[in-house]
């Protein structure tokens, strides 16, 4: 017979299924630099590793890694880029030892999701101010998608999160103190789309397998953010003339949904028949971190080598709130209409820090070369580290090139591989989401196992001077 539900656990049902889709939500793209996203953008700077903060030449990608940079612009620009972003991962999950005593082994999982495409629009120029500059445009991190099937063993963690994205609109100015120093400030909005499909338990313990897939419970949940105000700024200085020293802050962020849909689909068992649910929304806020930037850059007439280091302060993300909007579960025994009452989802990231090194060779007066190496320490530790939040040390190596078509056209284009350590997992406490173990007795951990990366990125820009 079916367990009967009592009143608290006929909360964390609901509670389960909105949890589920959120912890999904967090890495919304796979292998993100310290949780979200890689460790470079653009395609010009990725083709010197990210070492972007302390620019030497005319370059919009300084939007993000340092507004001061955009005072180098001596003529207005237009730039459209294009990246193709793609990891490839392989999860192959622990083997379970039953209660019978003998060994279920799982069939390892790989990543199916198509490559990224990841757009930038930037343009800028001088104003008629000798010493102010602006600039505009909308990105997008790079990040590349999950697909896993829906039937594997990663799919209590994650199945499907194709079709999610962020990005930023932003606008900024700059301001040439002097010759020889220069600052940027810029506002931004940070703005999401998600769609998670993930898996619960609805397994009771009374009868069958926490596994067994009568039991799953499939939930689609779709997040949405379209305003969320946040800023940077930045300042170059030059103390010699083959010198030049870049900072810069990212100031954080939060995306924010009040209504959040949740879409869920009971258990096909006969056991939940009558089990249905009133309500599909729920507020959820996701904190984005802090980040700082350093670079010191050493130019010649033919030559500019950088090295930056990149602070991101992911200790920010020590929990996730859900707040559930008027919704009940109902057709509970006994019971009838439950409230699901807010709750907060535990995380425990950590800071990150990035190392990037690269350089510049002017080949000649229309050709340029250019390549870089780059290191990121993960935020994710080993005991939240899943199909979910995957985010390994990272190793970039990265090659790009420029070429002046004519006087007022630039291409450019690069390609760097993500370079990612075979992590193996034994201590996770990743676990199912069970609607009626609230003291984790009968959930099983789903995180153990051997997760294996690689990825690459490549690029094709084209900027117009006018």
């Amino acid at each position: 017979m079916f367990k009967r539900t009592s009143q608290k656990s006929s909360c964390v049902l609901l509670a389960g299924l909105i949890a589920a889709a959120t912890l999904a939500i967090l890495p919304s793209q796979e292998v993100q630099a310290a949780g979200f996203y890689l460790p470079t953008r653009g395609v010009a700077s990725t083709g010197r590793a990210a070492a972007s903060v302390a620019p030497h030449s005319a370059d919009l990608d300084a939007l993000w890694y340092n507004p001061a940079g955009i005072t180098l612009l001596e003529d207005r620009a237009l730039l459209l880029d294009l990246a193709l972003v793609d990891t490839q991962v392989t999860f192959s999950r622990a083997p379970r030892q039953m209660p019978d005593g003998s060994t279920r082994t799982y069939a390892p999982v790989q990543n199916q999701a198509p490559p990224q495409t990841i757009p930038q629009i930037l343009v800028g120029g001088p104003t008629k101010h000798p010493r102010l500059f602006w600039a505009a445009g909308a990105y997008t991190p790079y990040a590349s998608g999950n697909r896993y099937p829906v039937d594997g063993a990663q799919r209590y963690v994650l199945i499907d999160n194709t079709g999610s994205g962020i990005g930023y609109v932003h606008a900024a100015v700059g301001y040439k103190v002097s010759d020889t120093l220069s600052v940027g400030v810029g506002l931004q909005n940070f703005m999401g789309v998600f769609r998670i499909v993930s898996t619960g338990s609805g397994y009771a313990g009374m009868f069958g397998d926490p596994e067994d897939e009568d039991l799953d419970i499939l939930a689609e949940t779709t997040v949405s953010s379209f305003f969320s105000p946040t800023a940077n700024l930045g300042a170059t200085w030059k103390p010699h003339t083959n010198w030049t020293v870049g900072a810069s802050l990212q100031l954080p962020a939060v995306l924010r949904d009040g209504n959040a849909t949740i879409d869920t689909r009971m258990p096909t068992h006969p056991a939940y028949d009558n089990a249905t649910t009133t309500g599909n929304e729920a507020s959820i806020e996701v904190p984005f971190p802090l980040h700082a930037r350093l670079g010191i850059r050493h130019a010649t007439a033919r030559t500019n080598v950088e090295l930056a280091v990149v602070y991101q302060r992911w200790s920010t993300l020590t929990e996730v709130e859900v707040s559930p909007n008027e919704v009940e579960i109902d057709g509970v025994p006994g019971v009838g209409a439950m409230p699901v009452a807010p709750f907060v989802l535990p995380q425990q990231f950590r800071d990150s820090i990035s190392v990037h090194l690269g350089g510049e060779w002017i080949v000649s007066d229309r050709l340029s070369a250019r390549g870089g190496y780059a290191f990121e320490r993960g935020a994710v530790p080993d005991a939240t580290y899943s199909v979910f939040a995957l985010d390994p040390d990272k190793h970039m190596l990265s090659l790009g090139a420029g070429f002046d078509v004519n006087a007022r056209l630039r291409l450019d284009m690069s390609a760097a591989a993500l370079i990612m350590p075979t992590r193996v997992i034994t201590d996770s406490e990743v676990r199912q989401i069970n609607p009626s173990d609230e003291n984790d007795e009968i959930t099983l951990v789903v995180g153990n196992g051997t997760y294996e990366h690689f990825g690459y990125i490549a690029g094709l820009s084209a900027r117009y001077f006018f």
